[in-house]
């Protein structure tokens, strides 16, 4: 990369599609993300554009991959937490004899239920979350963000369509 293309900040929604279907591809726009944040501090630009610094590509994927797998573990963790707790709802449920297709509200409290995980798993993977920097611009930050989002306002709408209908 010659000294006068500068970084650009990553898209989120294509971070998080990369982060989930394409990791090796997330990782290099991570890395490219994380050096324009690097970029933006007037020393190191003039530096970069001068010639005498060079961002270190390997060491912004190594990074990159780092968050990344730790992120992949909360996301994971916090829904194995959810669904062995729901595991276990249905267990007492069953056991009560709550749980009948045939009862007209039946499918109705399924999609609660699934609602309920839903809001449950992000809230979770949000509090649960411990990797966080100072200001919160790194790619693995804003994915997590989006994440967090698309699966609680996803809840959200379920819960509200459940109480609805």
């Amino acid at each position: 990369m010659d000294n006068n293309t500068l970084y650009k900040r990553a898209n989120i929604w294509l971070a998080a599609f990369l982060f989930i279907f394409s990791f090796s591809r997330y990782l290099n726009l991570a890395a490219k993300h994380n050096i324009s944040i690097n970029l933006e501090a007037k020393d190191l630009r003039k530096k970069y554009k001068e010639g005498s610094y060079k961002p270190e590509m390997r060491d912004f994927i190594e990074t990159a991959s780092e968050n990344g797998k730790e992120l992949h573990y909360a996301l994971l963790k916090s829904f194995l937490a959810v669904f062995i707790t729901l595991v276990f709802a249905l267990l007492i449920a069953s056991l009560r004899g709550s749980l009948n297709p045939s009862l007209p509200a039946f499918w109705e409290k399924i999609l609660a239920l699934f609602a309920a995980f839903l809001l449950m798993w992000s809230t979770l993977f949000e509090l649960g979350w411990g990797l966080r920097t100072w200001r919160g611009e790194a790619l693995h930050e804003l994915v997590h963000s989006l994440l967090f989002r698309i699966i609680f306002i996803s809840g959200s709408f379920l819960i509200m369509i459940s109480l609805l209908i």
